[in-house]
C-alpha cells in the first residue's frame, strides 16, 4: 500500500484542461444572436418530428450555444440565471452531452427554408461542429472511428473495409483504360454497400460509349465524413490525394452518383487547384439521353408501377442553396424511361423534401432515430400506393431499403408484407437498355 502511494506521489495525475467556450467564441456569432427564437424551424425539423425534444431543434441548439458561450447572457438577465440554467442544463449538462445535441441532426437544411432571418443553417452546423472539435469536444465515438479509418492506407474508407476490395465487383468484367475524358468517382457507399448500383452505372456509361475510367483501388473517401463530423484535420490531404489521382487519368470531367461526394469534390477547390468539371450521374445521363447517345428501349415493368421519387437533401435543397439546380435532371430521366408515363412524389418534395434519415452522419450515432425517420417515409409511400421508391443517392437507397426491410419485420402475416422495391435512377436506366 505504501509503495502504491509513493508511486502516486511520483506521478501526479494530470488535470484535464478546462475548455473555456466563453473565451473561445464560436463562429457565426451573428447568426447565434440573429435567431429570433420564433420556433418556426420546429415545424419542419425531422429530428423534432420524431423526438419531440425542444433542445434538439435548431432553436433549442442556438439557445444552448448562446448560454454555454456567454458569461451573463441576455436570457440570464431577462429570465433569471436559475431559470436559464434549468432550461439549458448549464451546470448539469456536460460538454459531451451538448455535443450530442449538436450532432443529433441530419444536416438536411430543411430549417433553412423557413428561417425568417435567413440563417445558412447547413454551413452553420458544419462550422459549429468543427469549432467544438477544435476546442477538444470530441464527436461521437463512431464518427471518430470512421475518421481514423479513412486516414489509414489499408482502408481509405469509413467502413474499415480493405482498400483492395474497392474494385472487386467490376475489375474482371470491365477492362477500363488508364486514361479517359471522364473519371467516375464511385464513392464508399456505392463501392462497398450498393455494388449493384455501381454495376448498373458502369453498364449505362458503357452502353453510351462514354470515354470513362475509375480510380479503382486508388480512390480514397471523398472526405464528406470529415466535414460532417467537424474533423477537418486531414481534409486537405484527402483533396490533394484524390485530385492528383484524377489528374493522372487525364480527365476533364469527374462524375459521381453520390451527392455527398459531389459536394465534397466541389469543396476541394478551396484547398487545391482543381478546375475539372464536376457532375452528378443524373446530369451526365440526362445529357446523353437528350443528345441521343443513350437509347432506352425496354419498358419498365408495369408490376413495379407506380414509382415514387424522393429528393435527396444534398442533391436537391442543399445544392440549390449553393447555386445549382439538380432537381430537374432525375425527373427528366424518369420521364424518358419507356413505360413510365408519370410518377408520384412525396407530399413534401424538392425544396420541402423531408430527409430519409441517411444524412449528417446521424445513422452512425443514433441508428434508432434514423430508423424512425425512414419508417415514416415508408408509411407515406404505402399510403400513396407506390410499388417502387426511387432516389438519386446511394445513402437514400440504403436507408429506404433498410426501412422497407424493418417494416416487414414487424408484419407477421406474409400476405400483408410491404412489396415495395427501392431503386436508384441509374438502376432504372440500366434496366431500360
Amino acid at each position: 500500500m505504501q509503495q502504491s502511494i509513493k508511486n502516486d506521489e511520483r506521478k501526479p495525475k494530470q488535470k484535464k484542461q478546462k475548455i473555456d467556450l466563453v473565451k473561445n467564441k464560436p463562429p457565426y456569432l451573428d447568426d447565434i444572436y440573429a435567431c429570433l427564437q420564433c420556433g418556426y424551424c420546429n415545424s419542419v425539423c425531422p429530428v423534432y418530428r420524431e423526438t419531440g425534444w425542444e433542445s434538439l431543434t435548431p432553436r433549442g441548439k442556438v439557445f444552448l450555444l448562446r448560454h454555454l458561450t456567454t458569461k451573463d447572457s441576455f436570457f440570464d438577465k431577462i429570465l433569471g440565471k436559475r431559470i436559464t440554467d434549468y432550461l439549458t442544463g448549464k451546470g448539469k449538462i456536460s460538454l459531451e452531452e451538448a455535443m450530442q445535441k449538436i450532432f443529433t441532426c441530419t444536416l438536411c437544411s430543411r430549417c433553412q427554408t423557413i428561417c425568417h432571418v435567413d440563417i445558412d443553417f447547413h454551413q452553420y452546423w458544419l462550422e459549429i461542429r468543427k469549432w467544438m472539435v477544435e476546442n477538444g469536444i470530441n464527436p461521437p465515438q463512431n464518427s471518430m472511428e470512421m475518421y481514423k479509418s479513412i486516414d489509414k492506407k489499408e482502408f481509405m474508407n469509413p467502413f474499415l473495409e480493405p482498400a483492395t476490395k474497392r474494385d472487386e465487383w467490376y475489375r474482371d468484367d470491365y477492362q477500363l483504360p488508364e486514361k479517359a475524358d471522364v473519371v467516375y468517382f464511385i464513392g464508399c457507399v456505392t463501392s462497398y454497400n450498393e455494388y449493384q448500383l455501381l454495376l448498373n452505372t458502369l453498364k449505362v456509361f458503357t452502353s453510351a460509349e462514354l470515354d470513362f475510367t475509375t480510380l479503382g483501388i486508388d480512390e480514397m473517401c471523398c472526405g464528406a465524413v470529415n466535414t460532417m463530423t467537424g474533423q477537418w484535420g486531414n481534409f486537405k490531404k484527402i483533396a490533394e490525394y484524390n485530385v492528383e489521382q484524377i489528374k493522372k487519368r487525364g480527365a476533364t470531367k469527374v462524375v459521381t452518383g453520390c451527392p455527398g461526394c459531389y459536394r465534397a469534390l466541389r469543396k476541394y477547390r478551396k484547398f487545391v487547384k482543381f478546375d475539372i468539371k464536376i457532375l452528378h450521374t443524373t446530369e451526365i445521363v440526362a445529357d446523353l439521353i437528350k443528345n441521343k447517345k443513350l437509347v432506352l428501349t425496354k419498358e419498365f415493368k408495369e408490376k413495379n408501377l407506380p414509382i415514387l421519387y424522393h429528393d435527396p437533401c444534398e442533391l436537391g435543397r442543399i445544392i440549390q442553396y449553393e447555386g445549382k439546380n439538380l432537381f430537374d435532371a432525375p425527373r427528366y430521366i424518369l420521364k424518358n424511361i419507356p413505360g413510365i408515363n408519370d410518377f408520384l412524389e412525396f407530399s413534401n418534395n424538392q425544396m420541402d423534401s423531408i430527409c430519409c434519415g441517411g444524412g449528417g452522419g446521424l445513422k452512425a450515432f443514433n441508428y434508432d432515430l434514423t430508423t424512425d425517420m425512414v419508417l415514416r417515409k415508408v408509411d407515406e409511400a404505402i399510403e400513396l400506393g407506390a410499388k417502387t421508391i426511387v432516389s438519386a443517392c446511394p445513402n437514400c437507397k440504403t436507408q429506404f431499403s433498410d426501412g422497407v426491410k424493418l417494416k416487414n419485420e414487424k408484419i407477421e402475416n406474409s400476405e400483408e408484407k410491404v412489396k415495395i422495391k427501392v431503386m436508384d435512377v441509374l438502376d432504372i436506366v440500366a434496366k431500360s437498355i
